[in-house]
C-alpha cells in the first residue's frame, strides 16, 4: 500500500507501509487537521488562553470552548476508527470533518 504524504497542501513524498506505519501517518495528519480547523475558525493559541481565562464575553467563551470540545471529539472519533482499522485501505478511508464554526465566535 502506498502513502503519499503532504505538507501544507504540498506532496513531500509517496512511501510504502505496513499497516502500523498507515496508523501511525493517519494520526499524524489527524492532529494536523485538527490544529488548521481550530486556527482557520480564527482560534489561535492566544485567544483559547484569553477564554479559558475568561476574558471575552461568557458567550464567545462558551462558543470558542465547544469549537474546540467539538474538533476533540471528531478527532476522538477518527482517532478510534484508525486504530480499529484493518487494513491500510480502512485506515486511509478515515477522515476528518471539521465541525460548522459557531456564529458566536468572533469578537
Amino acid at each position: 500500500m502506498s502513502k503519499t504524504i503532504y505538507k501544507n497542501g504540498i506532496l513531500m513524498e509517496v512511501i510504502y507501509e505496513n499497516l502500523e506505519n498507515e496508523k501511525e501517518q493517519k494520526i499524524q495528519c489527524l492532529r494536523y487537521s485538527v490544529e488548521t480547523a481550530i486556527k482557520n475558525a480564527g482560534i489561535d493559541e492566544k485567544t483559547q488562553l484569553n477564554a479559558i481565562a475568561g476574558i471575552y464575553s461568557p458567550e464567545r467563551c462558551e462558543a470558542i470552548k465547544s469549537y474546540i470540545a467539538a474538533c476533540r471529539n471528531e478527532y476522538l472519533r477518527c482517532k478510534a476508527l484508525i486504530l480499529s482499522a484493518q487494513t491500510n485501505d480502512e485506515a486511509d478511508a478515515v477522515s476528518f470533518s471539521a465541525p460548522s464554526v459557531p456564529q458566536n465566535l468572533g469578537s
